[in-house]
């Protein structure tokens, strides 16, 4: 594993990726839709809202 710290650019992109998830996580999870998502390498259909929950609770999302 590369133990070399991401770019500014690179910290940022990141940054704005996760903040477009969250938005599209939430526009979902108030039309009560369903994503699919990664768990042990195989797909699952969640709730969006769990999805935000989870996010959330991970600290995965700073506003």
């Amino acid at each position: 594993m590369n133990d070399e710290k991401p770019s500014k650019v690179g910290e940022e992109a990141r940054q704005v990726l996760k903040s477009a998830v969250h938005d599209e996580l939430v526009k979902k999870a108030k039309l009560g839709q369903d994503v699919i998502v990664n768990r042990d390498g195989k797909p699952y259909k969640i709730p969006a809202a769990e999805a935000l929950r989870i996010q959330e609770e991970a600290n995965e999302y700073k506003a």
